[in-house]
């Protein structure tokens, strides 16, 4: 068989026998050019197999079956997960918007953030009692939990609003408590330039860009990406740690 340069694939000097081969025991190929260590082409050295290597890899390669390998099993049953988590982040993003109105509901709210991942780990192992749960399917488990607890609530939570604002318009207070928060800020922003002892001019600038709608709502964003980090921190952190809990109960000798 020829040998092709690996760069260019230029067929190379030689028919790819072995020196052993082609001289015999005692033959010498040191100054034949069919064993040219580079490619008389590009000039790129070549890559050549020893006698003894090849001997091992045909043998390997003789013992295989040649049929693709099976895949490996997922860790996690995700469909399943999937099943087990909407329900709790469903009724997260409920108590999330009755927290609005009753301070109770909102209570259970954090509770349910913080054992959320612990009731979805407890659901997966009803359904599939068989399945490995330890402290890396307890954080992939709570990864997830947390993430669709941000997605469900942000998204009842913006439905809440848009229907209180252009539905019932009743965001009055909101507003009026919101704009109490910027003045707040822009007092503070004030106190600060004028102990910097900057000029006049440039404290209307700082406080036009601090009053801008933009600035508002990058505020506003910025609030909810930490928010939404934080729950999702947490709600990883408690998986983890009740997946490892889950995985002490099944050890021998404690019990299934």
């Amino acid at each position: 068989m020829p040998r092709v340069c690996h760069r260019c694939h230029a067929e190379l000097p030689g028919d790819g026998r072995t020196a052993a081969e082609r001289y015999g025991v005692y033959g010498s190929a040191a100054d034949d050019e069919e064993h040219a260590l580079f490619c008389p082409r590009c000039g790129a050295p070549q890559l050549v197999l020893p006698d003894y290597m090849r001997s091992e890899t045909a043998g390997s390669a003789a013992s295989t079956t040649g049929a693709v390998p099976p895949p490996r099993p997922q860790l996690v049953d995700w469909r399943v997960a999937l099943g087990c988590v909407a329900p709790v982040a469903g009724l997260t993003a409920a108590l999330a918007v009755a927290g609005l109105v009753a301070p109770v509901a909102s209570f259970l709210n954090t509770l349910c953030v913080l054992g959320g991942s612990g009731i979805v780990l407890a659901l997966y192992r009803t359904r599939r009692p068989l399945a490995r749960i330890d402290g890396r399917v307890g954080l992939r488990v709570g990864l997830l939990t947390g993430f669709l607890m941000v997605v469900g609530m942000g998204l009842a939570l913006s439905l809440t609003g848009l229907i209180e604002r252009f539905g019932v318009h009743g965001m009055a207070s909101f507003d009026a408590e919101l704009a109490q928060q910027f003045a707040l800020m822009q007092a503070q922003m004030m106190d600060r330039l004028q102990a910097q002892e900057q000029g006049r001019e440039m404290q209307q600038r700082v406080i036009g860009f601090l009053s801008s709608p933009e600035v508002r709502a990058g505020l506003g964003l910025f609030y909810l990406a930490v928010m939404a980090g934080f729950v999702m921190t947490l709600t990883t952190a408690a998986g983890g740690f009740a997946g490892l809990l889950q995985t002490r109960r099944r050890l021998p000798g404690r019990g299934k």
